[in-house]
Formats: C-alpha cells, sequence, structure tokens
C-alpha cells in the first residue's frame, strides 16, 4: 500500500503538506531569552521563596501542548537546529532554577536575621522582662529550675500557714474546754465578789456581817444569800441572789424568799423552751415568780404587816446576765477599758423617782421624807398612807409589806440583760448596807485591786471592814 501510495498509481489526490517558514536559531533563542526575562522580573516581584513550576515553559505552551512560535517566524528545518536549542533551553533553565534557589536561601537567611532581630528588640522593651535576651538551652532550664524552686516555697508556705490554722484552732478549743471548768464553791454565799474570766464567771466568794445600831449593839442579821452554781442543765450557768430585810420580822422574810424564789425560777427555767425568745421567757419567769414568792409569803404565817425584805437576783446564761430587781439592793460590773468605768446592771427603786411617786399617789399614797419641828426633810424619802404616817417605807417596791402595798408598793421586778465583754472584770451583787456608805466607784476602785492578784476572799473583807468603819463614823 506504501509504495502504491508512494507511486500514485490510484491516482488519488494527495494533499502535500507545505513547508514552514523557516527561523533563524539567534532569533528564537534571542527571543526565548526575552520571554525569559520577563518572567524573572515578575518573579522578583511576587518575591516568593517557593520555586514554581516551569512557567517559561508552560507560557509556551498552546491548549494543545505545543510550543507557542510567532506566526511570522517558522520552525528550524532541521534536527540538528532542535537539538541546539533545546541544549540552550536546557542550560538556561537550570541556571534560572538555580539563581531561585539561591535567592530563597539569601531570603530565608535575611528573614531569620530580621525576625532574631525583631525579637531582640519586643524582648529588651518589655517592662516585665525577666530573660533579658534570647537565653540558651542551659539558661532556660536554670530559669525553670528557678520558677520551678518559687512554686514549691509557696506551696510549702501554704502548708505552713495550714498548719498554723489548725493548732490555732486546737488552741481555741482547749481555751473553750478550760474555761467550761469553773471552780465548784459552795451553793450559798452573801455578798458575792465575781470575777468574769474569759466571757463567764470562774469564781465567786462573799462576806456577810449584822449591822449595828445607833445605840451601838448589834443588830440581827437581816441579809440572805444564794449562790447555785450549775444553774439549771449547764455548768457554767449561775444564780446569784441577795436579800436584805427590814421591819421586825424583816430576817424571816428574807429568809422566806432565799429559798423559795430560787426554786421557783429554777423550774420555771427547767420547763420552759426558752430557746426560741429568751428574753421574753426569762422576763416572764421572773415576773410570775416574783409574784409567786410573794403570794406565798403572804399565807406563810409570818407577819408582814410593816415587815418586808428587798432582793436582786442576777442569772448567767454563759456569756449573758438577766438582772431582777426589786428595791435598793444592788448589781454592778466592773469594767476596764482603758480606764476603770461602772456599769449598772440594777436601779434602786426608791419613792421619789418620777414613775414610782406617780404609782404611789395614783393608788392613794404619798411620798414625805421625815421632818423636824421646823419642817425640813430628814433622811430618804418614805412611802406613808395619804391619811396616816404609816409605814414610813424608804423603797416603792418589796417582797411582803401588807400595808405599804396597799398604796402602791408592788412585787415586779424591773429586769435588765447584760451581755459580757471582754472588758468586763467583775461583778458585784450586795445590799444597801454596802451601799448606803460605799460609792459604786469606791467599790469597783477597791475590787480591781484585789482582782488583779486574783484575792476575791480579800476583796470582801475589804469591802465588809470599810462598811463596818463607815457605819460607826456615821454613828
Amino acid at each position: 500500500m506504501y509504495d502504491q501510495i508512494r507511486n500514485n498509481k490510484f491516482n488519488l489526490p494527495i494533499r502535500m503538506k507545505q513547508k514552514a517558514p523557516q527561523i533563524s536559531p539567534n532569533k528564537l533563542y534571542a527571543s526565548l531569552l526575552k520571554k525569559k526575562n520577563e518572567s524573572d522580573q515578575q518573579q522578583k516581584i511576587v518575591k516568593s521563596p517557593v520555586i514554581q513550576g516551569n512557567v517559561y515553559i508552560n507560557s509556551l505552551r498552546n491548549n494543545q501542548g505545543q510550543l507557542k512560535v510567532d506566526a511570522k517566524k517558522s520552525r528550524p528545518t532541521s534536527g540538528k537546529d532542535l537539538k541546539d536549542i533545546s541544549t540552550v533551553l536546557l542550560k538556561k533553565t537550570h541556571a534560572r532554577q538555580n539563581s531561585k534557589i539561591i535567592e530563597t536561601k539569601e531570603n530565608s537567611q535575611n528573614l531569620t536575621q530580621s525576625a532574631l532581630q525583631l525579637l531582640q528588640k519586643i524582648k529588651a522593651e518589655r517592662p516585665d522582662n525577666k530573660i533579658g535576651q534570647i537565653q540558651t538551652s542551659k539558661e532556660i532550664l536554670q530559669y525553670h529550675q528557678q520558677l520551678i524552686q518559687k512554686q514549691y516555697q509557696k506551696l510549702l508556705d501554704l502548708s505552713k500557714q495550714t498548719e498554723h490554722n489548725q493548732l490555732q484552732q486546737q488552741q481555741q478549743q482547749q481555751q473553750q474546754q478550760q474555761k467550761q471548768k469553773l471552780f465548784k464553791g459552795p451553793r450559798s454565799i452573801s455578798n458575792p465578789d465575781i470575777s468574769t474570766l474569759q466571757l463567764c464567771i470562774t469564781k465567786a466568794h462573799a462576806k456577810s456581817i449584822p449591822g449595828m445600831l445607833y445605840t451601838g449593839q448589834t443588830k440581827i442579821n437581816q441579809d440572805s444569800y444564794k449562790l447555785i452554781q450549775k444553774f439549771g442543765t449547764k455548768e457554767n450557768d449561775w444564780y446569784l441572789q441577795v436579800s436584805d430585810g427590814h421591819g421586825t420580822n424583816g430576817h424571816q422574810v428574807a429568809q422566806f424568799v432565799q429559798e423559795i424564789l430560787p426554786a421557783y425560777i429554777e423550774q420555771e427555767v427547767m420547763e420552759a423552751p426558752y430557746y426560741y425568745d429568751r428574753d421574753k421567757t426569762i422576763n416572764n419567769i421572773f415576773k410570775q415568780s416574783f409574784l409567786k414568792t410573794n403570794e406565798d409569803l403572804l399565807n406563810s404565817g409570818i407577819d408582814v404587816t410593816y415587815s418586808g425584805a428587798t432582793t436582786v437576783v442576777v442569772i448567767a446564761f454563759e456569756n449573758i446576765l438577766y438582772c431582777a430587781n426589786i428595791g435598793d439592793s444592788r448589781a454592778i460590773i466592773g469594767r476596764y477599758d482603758t480606764k476603770l468605768q461602772v456599769v449598772e446592771l440594777s436601779k434602786d427603786h426608791k419613792p421619789d423617782c418620777f414613775l414610782e411617786q406617780a404609782r404611789i399617789i395614783q393608788r392613794g399614797g404619798r411620798v414625805q421624807a421625815y421632818s423636824d419641828e421646823e419642817g425640813n426633810p430628814i433622811g430618804p424619802a418614805r412611802v406613808w398612807k395619804l391619811d396616816e404616817d404609816v409605814p414610813g417605807l424608804a423603797m416603792s417596791r418589796s417582797f411582803g409589806d401588807y400595808v405599804a402595798s396597799q398604796v402602791g408598793v408592788i412585787q415586779e421586778p424591773e429586769i435588765i440583760k447584760h451581755q459580757l465583754l471582754p472588758s468586763d472584770k467583775f461583778l458585784v451583787v450586795a445590799s444597801d448596807g454596802i451601799w448606803e456608805f460605799l460609792s459604786n466607784e469606791w467599790v469597783i476602785e477597791t475590787v480591781n485591786e484585789y482582782y488583779k492578784k486574783g484575792d476575791a476572799i480579800g476583796a470582801c473583807n475589804k469591802l465588809t471592814i470599810s462598811c463596818k468603819r463607815g457605819l460607826v463614823e456615821g454613828r
């Protein structure tokens, strides 16, 4: 078939391919070199360190994968020319790629140096710079070891602080237990001097002596007292009572009140659910117990027509004190806070007090002191019947005193609540045998000297001796 075609024996029309116009190798090289330079300039503008594909070769190909050649130029006619061209292109391509690799390495080195310089500048300008400059691996390791040491020291300090707090808690618990262990003394002591250490009563002592008449004869001791430790159910709850009798049968009245009143109060305290409203409950207990005691006294057979007794009661529930008082017996606290001062737990019920006098007058009585021939007042104000000079009672509240009770003398106590403070040092409860001759300020100054020495017995002896000396001097 080939021979037929070549000899054209079949007389078929054969279209012969025309020869392409020839182009010189120099012109082709110049054209390719120009395009290569343009491509290099574009790549320099991009400044990409990545070696891209052969843009030059791709740009010379059309969609069919053939090389693009200027329409006015023709392909080389011989294979030798094509070989020479490919050799030239190959050499130029290698040279271009090598130059790009070198340029990329230089750019990387420049970038690394610039980054290091910038990093050094930032760390040098940072205010909290701890490293100062780029450190070696040995310095970095040393720095991390220092951080670990600081963290370990913080944990160690925290552990020590925790142990210290636990030790403080244990000491506080031990102090609380020691505070609850109170001194167990006798259950009946008069005129107590009580030191209040750590917000509770820890020591108590008292002494009572009979008074003297103006003739120098010794009177019957009409004072009575009651001191109950572990009052109710708690060991650090206390009951303190001082009663002072007056009149012919005053000593019997005081003794009766000493026995009956604490029993009523203790029974009510044990039975009453006062935990929700202790103040209201205690007030009610005091009032009811005082009234019941007075009713029992009127029915006891003791002649109380012109006889009676004043009474002051102090109940201590740990650091809370409740004081109930009728008459002129008194309870005070010695407080030392930068200076020594008096805190009164009770008020004397004198007939010339405004509210007391108003009640007495309203109930048909009158308030007046003794008077001499010229009408000048002598001594304290007293309670009298409106149309008679009886009974002449020098207080407006008391147990008994039947005649005086008809003209406004009552048995309802005045109640005062007090919460102990660390500055409250001691408590003094006494009858008017002390307060008639000794002032509150003198008493606390004297007792404070014995309080510093822990000598409650000495304080009681000093008060009674001073009171007796004042009585003798007054006589």
